[in-house]
Protein backbone atom coordinates (compact mmCIF):
# COMPACT_ATOMS: atom_id res chain seq x y z
CA UNK A 1 0.00 0.00 0.00
CA UNK A 2 3.05 2.22 0.48
CA UNK A 3 4.38 1.98 -2.65
CA UNK A 4 1.10 2.60 -4.39
CA UNK A 5 0.45 5.77 -2.02
CA UNK A 6 3.59 7.17 -3.50
CA UNK A 7 2.84 6.05 -7.13
CA UNK A 8 -0.07 8.25 -6.58
CA UNK A 9 1.39 11.13 -4.73
CA UNK A 10 4.46 11.98 -6.70
CA UNK A 11 2.27 12.90 -9.75
CA UNK A 12 0.26 14.36 -7.62
CA UNK A 13 2.20 16.82 -6.44
CA UNK A 14 3.51 17.40 -9.92
CA UNK A 15 0.45 18.29 -10.75
CA UNK A 16 -0.86 20.78 -8.17
CA UNK A 17 1.69 23.05 -8.60
CA UNK A 18 3.90 24.93 -6.51
CA UNK A 19 1.24 26.52 -4.29
CA UNK A 20 2.57 24.86 -1.34
CA UNK A 21 6.22 24.54 -1.85
CA UNK A 22 7.64 26.51 -5.00
CA UNK A 23 8.56 23.10 -5.65
CA UNK A 24 7.16 20.17 -4.44
CA UNK A 25 8.03 16.31 -4.65
CA UNK A 26 8.76 13.20 -2.22
CA UNK A 27 12.28 13.55 -1.03
CA UNK A 28 14.38 13.72 -4.14
CA UNK A 29 16.95 16.24 -4.54
CA UNK A 30 17.03 18.70 -7.19
CA UNK A 31 19.69 18.81 -9.54
CA UNK A 32 21.38 21.05 -12.04
CA UNK A 33 24.02 21.28 -15.20
CA UNK A 34 26.99 22.35 -12.33
CA UNK A 35 26.06 19.45 -9.79
CA UNK A 36 24.40 21.85 -7.01
CA UNK A 37 21.76 19.72 -5.17
CA UNK A 38 19.18 20.59 -2.68
CA UNK A 39 17.12 18.26 -0.37
CA UNK A 40 13.52 19.14 -0.98
CA UNK A 41 10.75 17.35 0.94
CA UNK A 42 6.99 17.37 0.42
CA UNK A 43 6.34 20.98 2.81
CA UNK A 44 9.61 22.93 1.54
CA UNK A 45 9.38 26.24 0.54
CA UNK A 46 11.75 27.37 -1.72
CA UNK A 47 12.77 31.01 -2.63
CA UNK A 48 14.65 32.80 -5.23
CA UNK A 49 15.80 35.95 -3.60
CA UNK A 50 17.96 39.17 -5.09
CA UNK A 51 19.58 41.33 -2.68
CA UNK A 52 21.00 44.77 -3.62
CA UNK A 53 22.63 47.54 -1.86
CA UNK A 54 20.13 50.37 -1.17
CA UNK A 55 22.50 53.29 -2.10
CA UNK A 56 24.05 52.15 -4.79
CA UNK A 57 21.42 49.38 -6.20
CA UNK A 58 23.84 46.69 -7.42
CA UNK A 59 23.59 43.33 -6.21
CA UNK A 60 25.14 42.02 -3.44
CA UNK A 61 26.99 38.59 -3.85
CA UNK A 62 29.03 36.08 -1.16
CA UNK A 63 26.43 35.98 1.11
CA UNK A 64 26.03 33.06 3.09
CA UNK A 65 23.00 30.62 4.75
CA UNK A 66 23.49 32.44 7.97
CA UNK A 67 23.18 35.99 6.76
CA UNK A 68 19.38 35.24 5.68
CA UNK A 69 16.30 35.47 8.29
CA UNK A 70 12.91 34.34 6.50
CA UNK A 71 10.04 35.06 8.38
CA UNK A 72 6.36 33.88 7.96
CA UNK A 73 3.44 35.55 8.79
CA UNK A 74 5.97 37.20 11.51
CA UNK A 75 7.49 34.12 12.53
CA UNK A 76 11.32 33.03 11.98
CA UNK A 77 11.44 30.45 9.79
CA UNK A 78 15.24 27.86 10.19
CA UNK A 79 16.79 28.45 6.75
CA UNK A 80 18.36 24.38 5.68
CA UNK A 81 18.19 24.86 2.42
CA UNK A 82 20.56 27.02 0.43
CA UNK A 83 22.18 27.55 -2.88
CA UNK A 84 24.96 30.31 -4.03
CA UNK A 85 24.59 33.09 -5.96
CA UNK A 86 26.20 31.39 -9.15
CA UNK A 87 23.66 28.56 -9.41
CA UNK A 88 22.43 28.52 -13.36
CA UNK A 89 19.69 29.70 -14.35
CA UNK A 90 16.90 29.21 -16.14
CA UNK A 91 15.61 32.63 -18.17
CA UNK A 92 11.69 32.43 -20.34
CA UNK A 93 12.00 35.55 -22.17
CA UNK A 94 8.35 36.08 -23.08
CA UNK A 95 7.98 38.73 -26.29
CA UNK A 96 4.73 40.51 -27.13
CA UNK A 97 4.45 40.46 -30.71
CA UNK A 98 1.05 41.42 -31.25
CA UNK A 99 0.36 44.21 -33.43
CA UNK A 100 0.77 47.37 -31.75
CA UNK A 101 4.32 45.96 -30.63
CA UNK A 102 5.49 46.11 -34.24
CA UNK A 103 6.97 49.52 -35.02
CA UNK A 104 9.08 48.43 -32.10
CA UNK A 105 9.76 44.80 -33.50
CA UNK A 106 13.30 45.37 -34.84
CA UNK A 107 14.74 46.94 -31.71
CA UNK A 108 13.14 44.28 -29.52
CA UNK A 109 14.66 41.37 -31.04
CA UNK A 110 18.23 43.02 -31.04
CA UNK A 111 17.55 43.73 -27.65
CA UNK A 112 16.58 39.97 -26.34
CA UNK A 113 20.04 38.60 -28.52
CA UNK A 114 21.83 41.06 -26.42
CA UNK A 115 20.29 39.79 -23.42
CA UNK A 116 20.82 35.81 -24.09
CA UNK A 117 24.64 36.94 -25.11
CA UNK A 118 24.94 38.53 -21.71
CA UNK A 119 23.76 35.97 -19.41
CA UNK A 120 26.26 33.35 -18.43
CA UNK A 121 27.01 30.44 -20.57
CA UNK A 122 26.15 27.87 -18.48
CA UNK A 123 22.43 29.66 -17.98
CA UNK A 124 19.44 28.10 -20.09
CA UNK A 125 17.18 29.78 -22.43
CA UNK A 126 13.54 29.77 -23.86
CA UNK A 127 11.73 32.07 -25.70
CA UNK A 128 7.93 32.41 -26.32
CA UNK A 129 6.37 35.12 -28.18
CA UNK A 130 2.45 36.08 -28.03
CA UNK A 131 -0.19 37.94 -29.79
CA UNK A 132 -3.85 36.76 -29.33
CA UNK A 133 -2.23 33.07 -29.43
CA UNK A 134 1.20 32.20 -27.44
CA UNK A 135 4.03 29.69 -28.50
CA UNK A 136 6.83 28.32 -26.82
CA UNK A 137 9.35 28.82 -29.98
CA UNK A 138 12.46 27.84 -27.87
CA UNK A 139 12.63 24.89 -25.30
CA UNK A 140 14.81 25.70 -22.42
CA UNK A 141 18.24 25.67 -23.42
CA UNK A 142 22.12 26.40 -23.07
CA UNK A 143 22.86 26.29 -27.11
CA UNK A 144 22.71 30.71 -27.65
CA UNK A 145 22.35 30.42 -32.08
CA UNK A 146 19.46 28.28 -31.43
CA UNK A 147 17.94 31.00 -29.57
CA UNK A 148 19.22 33.85 -31.50
CA UNK A 149 17.77 32.02 -34.77
CA UNK A 150 14.57 31.28 -33.06
CA UNK A 151 14.33 35.50 -32.14
CA UNK A 152 15.51 36.20 -35.64
CA UNK A 153 12.70 34.69 -37.29
CA UNK A 154 9.58 36.53 -34.89
CA UNK A 155 7.34 38.82 -36.76
CA UNK A 156 4.42 40.72 -35.55
CA UNK A 157 0.60 40.90 -36.10
CA UNK A 158 -2.80 40.07 -34.61
CA UNK A 159 -4.33 41.10 -31.01
CA UNK A 160 -2.49 40.56 -27.22
CA UNK A 161 -3.83 37.84 -25.65
CA UNK A 162 -1.53 38.55 -22.50
CA UNK A 163 -3.42 37.05 -19.44
CA UNK A 164 -3.58 33.94 -21.70
CA UNK A 165 0.54 34.00 -22.49
CA UNK A 166 1.62 34.44 -18.78
CA UNK A 167 -0.73 32.19 -17.51
CA UNK A 168 0.50 29.68 -19.86
CA UNK A 169 4.53 30.37 -18.92
CA UNK A 170 3.86 29.95 -15.53
CA UNK A 171 1.52 27.03 -15.10
CA UNK A 172 2.89 24.90 -18.51
CA UNK A 173 6.08 26.47 -19.37
CA UNK A 174 8.26 26.72 -16.47
CA UNK A 175 6.94 23.57 -13.46
CA UNK A 176 9.48 21.27 -13.91
CA UNK A 177 12.34 23.60 -14.59
CA UNK A 178 14.85 23.17 -11.74
CA UNK A 179 16.97 25.26 -9.89
CA UNK A 180 16.82 29.24 -10.12
CA UNK A 181 13.93 30.37 -12.60
CA UNK A 182 12.93 33.60 -13.87
CA UNK A 183 10.39 35.25 -16.32
CA UNK A 184 11.73 38.26 -18.60
CA UNK A 185 8.43 40.00 -19.99
CA UNK A 186 8.25 42.18 -22.81
CA UNK A 187 4.92 43.87 -23.42
CA UNK A 188 2.39 47.42 -23.81
CA UNK A 189 0.58 44.87 -21.57
CA UNK A 190 -2.89 45.58 -22.87
CA UNK A 191 -4.70 42.90 -22.97
CA UNK A 192 -7.57 43.30 -25.90
CA UNK A 193 -9.95 42.19 -22.76
CA UNK A 194 -9.36 45.48 -21.18
CA UNK A 195 -10.48 47.31 -24.96
CA UNK A 196 -13.63 45.75 -25.11
CA UNK A 197 -12.28 42.50 -26.41
CA UNK A 198 -11.71 43.35 -30.38
CA UNK A 199 -9.96 41.63 -31.20
CA UNK A 200 -10.87 38.81 -28.92
CA UNK A 201 -8.91 39.11 -25.68
CA UNK A 202 -7.53 36.37 -22.80
CA UNK A 203 -10.08 33.83 -21.64
CA UNK A 204 -7.70 34.61 -18.35
CA UNK A 205 -8.89 36.95 -16.00
CA UNK A 206 -6.25 39.59 -14.66
CA UNK A 207 -7.67 38.19 -10.94
CA UNK A 208 -7.40 34.30 -12.08
CA UNK A 209 -4.12 35.73 -13.42
CA UNK A 210 -2.94 37.06 -10.38
CA UNK A 211 -3.89 34.10 -8.32
CA UNK A 212 -1.76 31.52 -10.57
CA UNK A 213 1.29 34.61 -10.21
CA UNK A 214 0.78 33.88 -6.34
CA UNK A 215 1.28 30.33 -7.04
CA UNK A 216 4.32 30.86 -9.36
CA UNK A 217 8.19 30.60 -8.20
CA UNK A 218 9.95 32.08 -11.23
CA UNK A 219 10.93 35.69 -10.71
CA UNK A 220 8.98 37.88 -13.23
CA UNK A 221 10.34 41.18 -14.53
CA UNK A 222 7.93 43.13 -16.35
CA UNK A 223 9.12 45.63 -19.09
CA UNK A 224 6.17 47.65 -20.38
CA UNK A 225 5.89 49.56 -23.14
CA UNK A 226 3.23 52.27 -23.64
CA UNK A 227 2.51 51.95 -27.39
CA UNK A 228 -0.79 53.57 -26.65
CA UNK A 229 0.70 56.66 -25.27
CA UNK A 230 4.10 56.74 -26.65
CA UNK A 231 4.31 55.84 -30.10
CA UNK A 232 7.03 55.83 -33.37
CA UNK A 233 7.31 59.39 -33.05
CA UNK A 234 10.80 61.35 -34.81
CA UNK A 235 13.64 60.25 -32.24
CA UNK A 236 11.00 57.94 -29.76
CA UNK A 237 9.51 61.33 -28.71
CA UNK A 238 5.44 60.93 -27.66
CA UNK A 239 2.87 60.56 -30.67
CA UNK A 240 -0.43 59.63 -29.24
CA UNK A 241 -1.97 57.22 -31.47
CA UNK A 242 -5.43 56.30 -30.10
CA UNK A 243 -7.40 57.53 -26.90
CA UNK A 244 -7.47 54.74 -24.42
CA UNK A 245 -10.74 53.18 -23.29
CA UNK A 246 -12.45 54.63 -20.05
CA UNK A 247 -15.99 53.10 -20.22
CA UNK A 248 -15.87 50.37 -17.66
CA UNK A 249 -17.80 49.74 -14.26
CA UNK A 250 -17.40 47.82 -11.09
CA UNK A 251 -13.65 47.03 -10.72
CA UNK A 252 -10.89 48.37 -9.14
CA UNK A 253 -7.15 48.29 -9.95
CA UNK A 254 -6.20 44.68 -9.50
CA UNK A 255 -9.13 43.36 -11.62
CA UNK A 256 -9.26 42.89 -15.45
CA UNK A 257 -11.19 46.09 -16.22
CA UNK A 258 -10.45 49.83 -15.92
CA UNK A 259 -12.37 52.75 -13.73
CA UNK A 260 -12.88 56.44 -14.12
CA UNK A 261 -9.81 57.65 -14.34
CA UNK A 262 -7.89 54.49 -14.82
CA UNK A 263 -7.23 54.56 -18.36
CA UNK A 264 -6.27 51.31 -19.90
CA UNK A 265 -2.83 51.67 -20.21
CA UNK A 266 -2.68 53.06 -16.88
CA UNK A 267 -4.46 49.70 -15.55
CA UNK A 268 -1.92 47.59 -17.36
CA UNK A 269 0.91 49.25 -15.62
CA UNK A 270 -0.61 48.81 -12.43
CA UNK A 271 -1.13 45.26 -13.40
CA UNK A 272 2.70 44.49 -14.37
CA UNK A 273 3.55 46.12 -11.14
CA UNK A 274 1.77 43.72 -8.91
CA UNK A 275 3.14 41.02 -10.71
CA UNK A 276 6.63 42.30 -10.37
CA UNK A 277 5.82 43.45 -6.35
CA UNK A 278 4.17 39.46 -5.76
CA UNK A 279 7.24 37.59 -7.49
CA UNK A 280 9.90 40.05 -6.12
CA UNK A 281 10.94 41.30 -9.55
CA UNK A 282 10.90 44.98 -11.18
CA UNK A 283 8.90 46.44 -13.43
CA UNK A 284 10.32 48.60 -15.82
CA UNK A 285 9.07 51.20 -18.36
CA UNK A 286 10.89 52.78 -20.68
CA UNK A 287 10.50 56.52 -21.66
CA UNK A 288 11.93 55.44 -25.50
CA UNK A 289 12.13 51.96 -27.16
CA UNK A 290 15.78 52.81 -27.48
CA UNK A 291 16.56 52.33 -23.42
CA UNK A 292 15.23 48.37 -23.66
CA UNK A 293 19.12 47.20 -24.16
CA UNK A 294 20.05 49.19 -20.80
CA UNK A 295 17.21 47.35 -19.29
CA UNK A 296 17.94 43.90 -20.49
CA UNK A 297 21.34 44.87 -19.33
CA UNK A 298 19.86 45.64 -15.64
CA UNK A 299 18.12 42.64 -15.33
CA UNK A 300 20.84 40.40 -16.84
CA UNK A 301 23.09 42.00 -14.05
CA UNK A 302 20.38 41.07 -11.37
CA UNK A 303 19.59 37.92 -12.13
CA UNK A 304 23.59 37.18 -11.94
CA UNK A 305 23.72 37.50 -8.35
CA UNK A 306 20.78 35.88 -7.11
CA UNK A 307 19.86 33.44 -3.99
CA UNK A 308 17.89 29.92 -3.78
CA UNK A 309 17.04 28.95 -0.66
CA UNK A 310 14.23 26.71 1.43
CA UNK A 311 12.58 26.29 4.80
CA UNK A 312 10.07 23.80 6.08
CA UNK A 313 7.59 25.87 7.91
CA UNK A 314 7.12 25.98 11.38
CA UNK A 315 3.50 25.85 10.93
CA UNK A 316 2.46 22.46 9.28
CA UNK A 317 -1.02 23.43 8.76
CA UNK A 318 -2.41 22.50 5.37
CA UNK A 319 -5.58 25.03 5.60
CA UNK A 320 -5.43 26.70 2.10
CA UNK A 321 -4.54 29.92 4.00
CA UNK A 322 -2.23 32.97 2.45
CA UNK A 323 1.10 32.73 4.10
CA UNK A 324 3.21 35.81 4.07
CA UNK A 325 6.79 35.81 3.55
CA UNK A 326 9.51 38.62 4.54
CA UNK A 327 13.42 37.73 4.23
CA UNK A 328 15.72 39.55 5.63
CA UNK A 329 19.53 40.04 6.18
CA UNK A 330 21.43 39.57 9.47
CA UNK A 331 22.99 42.92 10.40
CA UNK A 332 22.95 44.49 6.78
CA UNK A 333 20.52 47.73 7.06
CA UNK A 334 21.85 48.40 3.52
CA UNK A 335 20.41 45.29 2.04
CA UNK A 336 17.18 45.13 0.46
CA UNK A 337 15.24 42.20 -0.44
CA UNK A 338 13.21 41.03 -3.29
CA UNK A 339 11.55 37.58 -3.04
CA UNK A 340 7.61 36.26 -3.77
CA UNK A 341 5.65 37.29 -0.57
CA UNK A 342 4.05 34.09 -0.08
CA UNK A 343 2.24 30.92 -1.47
CA UNK A 344 -0.94 29.34 -0.09
CA UNK A 345 -0.77 26.22 2.25
CA UNK A 346 -3.04 23.69 0.24
CA UNK A 347 -4.07 20.83 1.54
CA UNK A 348 -2.49 17.21 0.11
CA UNK A 349 -5.26 15.34 -1.07
CA UNK A 350 -4.75 11.58 -0.25
CA UNK A 351 -4.93 8.18 -1.84
CA UNK A 352 -7.48 5.73 -1.27
CA UNK A 353 -7.86 2.01 -1.87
Amino acid sequence: MVRRWLGLLIPLMASIGPGASGALEAQQPEANQRGYSIKISVNTVLLNVSVQDRSTNRSIAGLKKEDFLVYEDGVLQQVDRFLPSDEPLNVLLLLDVSGSTGLFLQLMKAASIDFIRSIKVSDRVAIATFSSRVDLIQRFSSERARAEQAIRQIWAGGGTSFYDALMTSVTQYMPGVEGRSAIVLFTDGIDNQLEGGYPAGSQTTFDELYRGIQEAEPIIYPIFLDTIGVGAGAGGGPARKRAPSLERENSHPASGNAQGEFASYELAMRQLQMIADQTGGRMYSPRKIEELAGIYADIAGDLRIQYRLGYIPANSARDDRWREIRVKIKNRPEAVVRTRKGYYAHKIPMAHD
